[in-house]
């Protein structure tokens, strides 16, 4: 039986909206959300599977991509 892929959306987010294992393009490379760490002043750091990280700023807006998984 095939796999069936599960869709994947692309949208913005905000320091209140990221979750781990969204995916952020940076210079046309993908770096996937594996932990987030809030930050003083609501600011959150993306710490990326690769190892880098990046902070986010509360008014700053991503965008990124995330699978939708079945239910």
């Amino acid at each position: 039986m095939a796999r069936r892929q599960s869709p994947v959306i692309t949208f913005e987010v905000t320091t209140e909206t990221v979750k781990r294992g969204d995916v952020v393009v940076i210079g046309g490379y993908w770096f996937e959300i594996a932990d987030l760490i809030v930050l003083p002043g609501q600011a959150k750091r993306l710490c990326f599977s690769s190892g880098e990280s990046l902070t986010l700023h509360p008014r700053t807006r991503l965008t990124v991509q995330r699978l939708l998984r079945d239910r």
